[in-house]
């Protein structure tokens, strides 16, 4: 694909502009990376003030953890708000089908 003359010359014409701008695009990586240790260096100041540190754990709630990701539902048997229609759609044919195979097995031993 893209092997016409217009495409060539265009991707040429990118590749020099390349070359062009990476001294710019260098230099603002670069300040970006200063500014960003400048940062942490300023948070780690103030942790050490305050007598706390960044790894603390945040609390966290079981509510997220209560999605079942094989049935895509809650504890309670609903779906959660955050799902669309054709996901829900598709998880209730999928936890069908599973049953339906279960109960097929489950007679041919009796």
């Amino acid at each position: 694909m893209a092997k016409s003359l217009r495409s060539k010359f265009k991707r040429k014409v990118r590749a020099i502009a390349r070359t062009k701008k990476q001294p710019k695009t260098d230099a603002f990586l670069q300040k970006a990376i200063e500014k960003r240790d400048q940062y942490e260096k300023v948070e780690a100041e103030k942790a050490l003030a305050d007598g706390t540190t960044t790894t603390e754990k945040m609390d966290v709630t079981s509510d997220a953890a209560t999605i079942n990701t094989k049935t895509l539902r809650k504890k309670d048997g609903s779906f959660p708000s955050w799902l669309s229609g054709t996901q829900k759609k598709k998880a209730t044919k999928k936890s069908k089908a599973i049953k339906k195979s279960k109960n097929k097995t489950a007679k041919n031993f009796r």
